[in-house]
């Protein structure tokens, strides 16, 4: 059951994701159009081409973000270790 509640978890996060990114990428295009005051759905290929690049941005955002995250983890374990060993030094009169 473990099993499945994190891959539905992680599929979540990732539908979710390209959902949010595609939107912001067909929003935008819309908006690019507004802005030039041509017909807000004009060259549908656009759309689809900036709903795709805003699926992948958010997608790659993501992972980058969860691999920062591995990393800042790695370094503060790291640094905890450090500074404990640094405490029992300066208990034990140790320099």
């Amino acid at each position: 059951a473990l099993r499945t509640r994190a891959f539905r978890a992680s599929f979540a996060m990732l539908t979710s994701t390209t959902l949010i990114g595609g939107t912001l990428g067909f929003a935008m295009q819309m908006y690019i159009n507004a802005l030039r005051k041509l017909p807000v759905l004009r060259n549908p290929w656009q759309h689809l081409f900036w709903t795709g690049a805003g699926a992948g941005f958010a997608n790659w955002n993501s992972e980058w973000e969860a691999k920062l995250r591995k990393e800042v983890d790695a370094m503060n374990a790291e640094r905890q270790t450090t500074n404990a060993r640094f405490m029992e030094s300066i208990v034990k009169g140790d320099k």
